[in-house]
Parts: structure tokens; sequence; C-alpha cells
């Protein structure tokens, strides 16, 4: 029981940024069509954020380790 509570708090961060990375895309897709400046530059700010966040916590038990 434990262990799976680990293992959620452990992946739920990177499903998270990854779903707002995802999204982000998206918003950045449609605000780029739609010809809409303000969309497209908050799209982009959260796929960055998204990416960085995802590949910060999947490299964090890395990290952690080497100190």
């Amino acid at each position: 029981m434990i262990r799976n509570i680990f293992g959620f708090i452990r992946l739920a961060p990177l499903a998270l940024f990854l779903v707002i990375a995802i999204v982000g895309l998206f918003a950045v897709l449609i605000g780029s069509l739609a010809g809409s400046v303000e969309v497209t530059e908050f799209g982009k700010l959260a796929a960055g954020g998204g990416a960085l966040g995802f590949f910060g916590w999947l490299c964090l038990p890395v990290l952690v380790r080497a100190f």
C-alpha cells in the first residue's frame, strides 16, 4: 500500500508537467493559427515551463544521488 503511494508521488509530477507541456503546445498552435500574440506567448511559456519541470523532475533522482 505504501509502495503504491510512493510510486504515485514519484510519477504524478511527471504526468502533470507532461500534460502542461502538451497543452502549451496546443495553445501555441491555436494562437498562431488565430493570429493571437497573447495566446501564443502564453502557450510558449506553458510549454517551456512544462518541459523544464518534466526533465527537471526526471533528472532529480540522479542529482540527489550525486551529492
